[in-house]
């Protein structure tokens, strides 16, 4: 009888799991993984790209290591990109992205006025192991 009893309460916690997995994974399914946050991020000003903008491309350049079909869309439409995934720049914004052979990937913010550009910001992703 006892043995019973803990084979059914196997066959519980084994079904509780799958359960819970299944609405996790519907849940994903929901989401749109491609965005930056929860809520549409527009930025209007310089301040508000110097505030914002380095967490946004913090994770685009994070996953352009990890995502081969994402670095090459970035590398094309970094702009367009960022759209998709709910940021929004003004016009005068320009971004460039760089992944050069043996490089790590740099992502570097101007603003463009009648008399050329300036650099706003640059980022570049590195990575430190600690012990």
């Amino acid at each position: 009888m006892e043995l019973e009893i803990e084979v059914l309460k196997s066959i519980y916690a084994t079904l509780f799991k799958k359960f819970h997995a299944r609405k996790f994974v519907a849940d994903i399914d929901n989401q749109d993984l491609a965005r930056f946050s929860d809520q549409d991020i527009i930025l209007e000003s310089e301040a508000d790209i110097q505030k914002y903008l380095p967490d946004v491309l913090g994770q685009a350049l994070a996953r352009t290591w990890i995502d081969k079909r994402f670095l090459e869309a970035f590398y094309d439409y970094p702009v367009e990109i960022l759209e998709r995934g709910g940021v929004y720049l003004p016009d005068t914004i320009q971004l460039e992205f760089m992944k050069e052979e043996n490089s790590r990937p740099k992502v570097t913010v101007f603003e463009k006025s009648k008399r050329g550009r300036k650099k706003i910001l640059e980022l570049k992703l590195i990575m430190v192991a600690e012990q």
